[in-house]
């Protein structure tokens, strides 16, 4: 195992997210430090062909499909966009990019402006890479960032994050169907993570691995008295939870043992 290249020249980015589709890279939002987003109204997507190590912006123009596409010419595509965000998160289901989540900006009056938290769901459909807002139903989650997104069996997870307009961390879980366009609040047994942000999710298999993030120190105050800032009371996790989509007889059996405070020693070795 060893580093083997190293490129600059990329678009210069914080906070964005990326999915990964046949030999390309596809990300979208973020932001650099000192850009002014009244400058912009909507967020490029940009594309790494991990074949020549060229990045682009996308959508390309009407000419017909090359291997070498990321030297066409970029051309924005008519109808709506996501508006600037960072901290979003973004999966992908069959040719479909999907965003959810993220920090916005709303400007106010005399240059002041206002976090914004949108629960909006889009995705880019990357055959013909236009945007479409996904009219969903169900139960949906609010908006937040610092969240984390998953795909698997053909739907999207989310789980926990951060709204600072509400002064609230996140803990739930919701699943999104695309075939009905439905979100699920989701109630798994067992323990779960504590309310937080900004940790770390990882599918292996049919196991989805969380670890570490960050929670405030104390329960938030109601966003009407919160005079303080909320990231200065932080701690940070060391911790790891694991949720299993298949969990096997034995799993289920040892939990149930360690639930109920039963003497594990009389169990078979192979169990342990």
């Amino acid at each position: 195992m060893r580093w083997i290249s190293y490129l600059e020249g990329g678009p210069k980015r914080v906070n964005h997210a990326a999915v990964s589709v046949g030999h390309k890279i596809y990300s979208f939002g973020g932001y650099c430090t000192g850009e002014n987003s009244r400058e912009y109204a909507s967020m490029d997507v940009h594309v790494l062909n991990t074949t020549t190590f060229r990045w682009t912006k996308h959508p390309v123009s009407d000419l017909p499909y090359f291997e070498n596409d990321d030297i066409l010419p970029y051309k924005r595509p008519s109808g709506p966009e996501p508006t600037f965000r960072d901290f979003h998160t973004a999966v992908c289901i069959k040719d479909k990019m999907y965003v959810f989540g993220g920090r916005g900006t709303v400007f106010l009056n005399r240059g002041e402006t206002q976090e914004a938290y949108c629960n909006e769901l889009w995705y880019l459909d990357l055959k013909t890479f236009v945007w479409h807002n996904v009219l969903v139903n169900g139960n949906i989650p609010i908006g937040r960032r610092s969240h984390s997104a998953f795909m698997y069996n053909e739907k999207m997870y989310i789980f926990g994050g951060y709204n600072s307009v509400l002064g609230q961390h996140l803990n739930d879980m919701y699943e999104f169907t695309p075939e009905t366009n439905t979100w699920r609040k989701i109630d798994c047994p067992g323990e779960k993570p504590c309310e937080r942000r900004r940790q770390a999710c990882v599918l292996v298999g049919h196991k989805v691995f969380f670890f570490g993030g960050t929670s405030p120190q104390q329960q938030p105050r109601k966003a009407s008295i919160q005079t303080e800032d909320v990231d200065d009371k932080l701690i940070d996790h060391s911790d790891m939870y694991i949720l299993d989509f298949r969990p096997s007889l034995k799993t289920l059996c040892i939990i149930a043992v360690r639930k109920h405070k039963q003497d594990e020693s009389i169990l078979p070795h192979s169990i342990k």
